[in-house]
């Protein structure tokens, strides 16, 4: 066959894909179940980026792995301190001062504690990081050597984690530190099952989380060949995603984006799962002041993941100008959507 016969073909049968997959989209058509079974030995490592997160994306998973006699640990890479608007609405406070950000995130904190143990996930299984909100992109970007300065937060102006809250003595806000605690957090918890962000996800935290858990990953396998957890990807963050008129009994369906790599996956839940879920949703009453409509469209009967990679993950940007990536410079795209 000829080159320009065989390239041809391709572009056909890509073109035959992407229509199969938009004609998916519009019609609304179920995503295939996924194949999960949580049994005792199963060790579940739940990581999110903000307080909320390890709930609007695995709740229903956090509650199919307790209910089999597995383990749950949840880790928290922020305290979601940054939020302006949110401090504004729960202080009443017009011009929020650091100690006031402080503060904020120490509530945002309390409320992930109550809500996962309505979930059946204990205080012993809940690690908070204190690394900065709205930081962990830049950082990526352009804090990551040890050689470099520490990213300060302009909304907390701490450097650094608090004392209770540092994994390993003398970390500080750099990319190195990062990686190096959550090594710490996979090493030492050994999990069976990883549910993390997708790299896709439109937040600067949320692809950020997944750029250190992969390269903690990779560091972790050239050293244990035997440490090969399963990964599981969850969404919060994509534009004009979820639908926040569309009733709560319907499933909820992927956002309008094409993964590096896998397909998403329905996680079905049971209706007891689903209750516990909007609960536990709400024991975030300082974020439903403020986005209260986004978090309860994720109170749906099930969860969506997506599995396996890409070998390269897609850029992460920060801002218009800041971006963190595993690719080299020539070949960075135009940020994607709304960040």
């Amino acid at each position: 066959m000829s080159d320009a016969r065989r390239g041809w073909g391709v572009g056909l049968l890509v073109a035959s894909a992407t229509a199969i997959a938009l004609a998916r989209i519009v019609a609304g058509a179920p995503e295939a179940e996924l194949d999960f079974h949580a049994e005792p030995t199963t060790r579940l490592l739940v990581l999110a980026p903000h307080p909320d997160d390890e709930t609007l994306g695995a709740a229903g998973l956090i509650q199919r792995v307790n209910a089999a006699g597995g383990s749950v640990y949840v880790v928290m890479m922020t305290s979601g301190d940054a939020f302006p608007e949110g401090v504004a609405a729960e202080a009443h406070i017009r011009r929020p001062k650091p100690r006031d950000y402080r503060n904020y995130g120490n509530l945002r904190e309390r409320e992930s504690t109550a809500a996962l143990q309505s979930l059946g996930v204990d205080r012993a299984h809940q690690l908070f990081l204190g690394f900065p909100d709205g930081g962990l992109c830049l950082i990526a970007s352009k804090y990551f050597s040890a050689k470099r300065r520490a990213f300060e937060s302009p909304f907390t102006n701490r450097y650094e984690p608090s004392a209770s809250e540092r994994v390993i003595r003398g970390v500080t806000y750099r990319g190195a530190d990062i990686r190096r605690e959550v090594e710490s957090v996979l090493l030492t918890y050994r999990p069976t099952v990883i549910a993390l962000p997708t790299p896709e996800d439109d937040h600067p935290d949320h692809c950020a989380t997944a750029l250190f858990v992969r390269e903690a990953l990779e560091v972790l396998g050239l050293w244990h060949e035997e440490f090969a957890p399963r990964i599981l990807q969850y969404i919060v963050h994509a534009d004009e995603w979820p639908n926040l008129n569309e009733d709560l009994e319907t499933p909820l369906q992927p956002p309008h984006v094409t993964p590096a790599a896998g397909d998403w996956r329905t996680l079905p839940l049971t209706r007891a799962e689903t209750v516990a879920k909007r609960r536990a949703l709400e024991d975030y009453p300082s974020q439903m002041l403020v986005i209260g409509r986004f978090l309860r469209a994720f109170g749906r009967p099930n969860e969506l993941f997506l599995e396996g990679g890409a070998a390269l993950q897609p850029e992460c940007w920060c801002d218009e100008t800041n971006v963190a990536t595993e690719a080299p410079p020539e070949n960075y795209r135009r940020p994607r959507g709304r960040r």
